[in-house]
């Protein structure tokens, strides 16, 4: 078990690999809406099952990240570690277009709610059997040697404690 989840990791690592951009001056940031669109990141990568978007500001102090996946439930973005200990997490769900988010701080297998609030944006929309997440939230610690490390699942329910339906990990260099 533990051999495919590596394998699966290291797929995913090849799939986003070197597809991030730091935003040219002038351009478009992108927009917290919960409408993922290939005309907002400079790349959209698909992978186990999800569409990723990731993109710095062109001063280089704002990351802008997106997760669309195949579920009416939740979706989560985790920043600063390709597991959940230690990761800064966005969970969030659209309920009959109610929008729940909530940022949390991974530890161990689990989360629970971070007393401190870094989101500049948030958005998150189900539309067409699809949930996306959209937020933006200042890039300091989350860059460091010009990479990001991200973790990104999705859930069957509308919730922020159901078990992931799918997950992934990925290292993201600008």
């Amino acid at each position: 078990m533990k051999r495919m989840f590596v394998a699966a990791v290291l797929v995913n690592l090849a799939v986003f690999a070197s597809f991030a951009q730091i935003l040219p001056a002038g351009a478009m940031a992108p927009k917290a809406d919960g409408v993922l669109s290939p005309s907002e990141y400079p790349a959209v990568k698909t992978g186990a099952g999800m569409s990723l978007g990731v993109a710095l500001s062109n001063d280089e102090k704002t990351l802008y990240l997106a997760v669309q996946a195949p579920t009416a439930g939740w979706v989560a973005l985790g920043v600063g570690s390709l597991r959940m200990d230690g990761a800064f997490m966005v969970l969030a769900f659209d309920a009959n277009g109610a929008q729940t988010v909530s940022e949390q701080t991974g530890k161990g297998h689990g989360h629970s709610p971070n007393a401190t609030k870094k989101l500049i944006s948030a958005a998150v929309k189900e539309a067409n059997g699809m949930t996306t997440l959209e937020i933006a939230l200042p890039s300091a610690g989350y860059t460091a040697g010009d990479a990001v490390k991200l973790i990104f699942a999705y859930g069957g329910a509308d919730n922020l404690n159901s078990m992931h339906r799918g997950f992934s990990s990925a290292e993201v260099p600008f």
